[in-house]
């Protein structure tokens, strides 16, 4: 199920989220009551987080897998580090007005004979990537588990209404409530609890390279050009909220900027996809020192990801790569180009 969905699959959805909404399961449910919704097609785990507990936005917020889970927890928790509208991965509906539907919301909603009236009473559809702006146009298979992730949630909240924070365990177990289907007795499949431990999110081995390929032969030229050694670069990678157009789909590019302590000078800045941006970076970093026929004393990093795209490179440049929280030159020059950029 990966081409477009049908009409009844769209109105299936929009009549599950009606139900949700006269459910009204946040009225003793918060976002912090989070619990699971097993995809039968492809296995995979939705964890769900409702919203409207606050009385400002309603809906209910389905993150895809333990990295979806992670955001969402730490997001709750504070420990965030990067903005959720660049880093989220799932599918939300949120009850809106009616000027914050897409074209083509109000076309299908048109369609599909649907009517709805008042502030925040119109269902929205997104589907959030990593990178990529919210998106209205859900898959067929899309579509189908988000109708059944909102009727388990409804299923959920009311079987809990008594008591919400019993979907809650201790940290040390670690576990969460997720409905699931199995085989039932007659030959069909039923609905069913289970407590679940979340599933360990890839190694370092089985993720896909990201870093750019080492030139032996070039890093080997770049050092016998350079004349000078001393000083400290910071440099780091990050979303900026510039949507750009290629293709259907409008994404957030990463810029990677290489900033002189000292001097607060920007040295190098790339705007590139999300997923390029680790190449974009290790490739900045050696154009500037064959450029500058210099190289600094130690480079500063300011995040994990910038970390590991840019060590490969600087241990063959034997230069010494430190993490550090604040990186006071390379904020200022990261706040100008936002400013300038937005």
């Amino acid at each position: 199920m990966s081409g477009a969905p049908t009409a009844q699959q769209w109105k299936e959805l929009y009549l599950a989220a009606e139900r949700y909404k006269e459910a009204a399961i946040w009225r003793w449910m918060t976002n912090g009551h989070l619990f699971g919704v097993r995809d039968p097609a492809s296995g995979e785990i939705g964890y769900c987080c409702v919203f409207g507990n606050g009385g400002e936005m309603f809906g209910l917020a389905v993150y895809m897998g333990t990295e979806g889970l992670r955001t969402i927890v730490e997001m709750l928790a504070g420990e965030l580090d990067e903005d959720p509208m660049f880093s989220q991965r799932c599918l939300l509906f949120s009850l809106d007005d009616r000027a914050e539907l897409d074209p083509s919301e109000h076309k299908r909603i048109k369609q599909l004979g649907l009517g709805y009236r008042g502030k925040k009473s119109w269902p929205t559809f997104r589907l959030h990537e990593p990178g990529y702006m919210p998106w209205p146009e859900l898959t067929e298979a899309q579509v189908v588990y988000f109708t059944q992730a909102l009727e388990q949630a409804v299923q959920v909240g009311q079987a809990y209404q008594s008591n919400p924070d019993g979907l809650m365990t201790d940290d040390e177990k670690n576990m969460y409530l997720v409905r699931e289907i199995r085989p039932s007795e007659d030959g069909g499949h039923v609905w069913h609890d289970a407590w679940v431990t979340p599933e360990a999110p890839p190694s370092e081995a089985e993720r896909p390279a990201a870093a750019m390929p080492l030139d032996e032969l070039r890093i080997a030229k770049a050092l016998k050009a350079v004349r000078t050694r001393g000083g400290v670069w910071e440099a780091d990678s990050f979303y900026v909220a510039m949507p750009i157009q290629e293709g259907e789909r409008p994404f957030y590019p990463k810029m990677t900027l290489i900033v002189d302590q000292a001097t607060g000078q920007i040295l190098k800045f790339a705007l590139t996809k999300g997923d390029e941006a680790a190449v974009a970076a290790a490739e900045q970093l050696l154009k500037l020192i064959e450029e500058q026929r210099m190289l600094p004393q130690e480079l500063w990093v300011g995040s994990e990801a910038a970390g590991d795209a840019l060590l490969p490179i600087a241990e063959a440049l034997k230069l010494e790569l430190l993490w550090s929280p604040e990186l006071p030159a390379l904020s200022e020059a990261r706040a100008a180009m936002e400013q300038r950029f937005s």
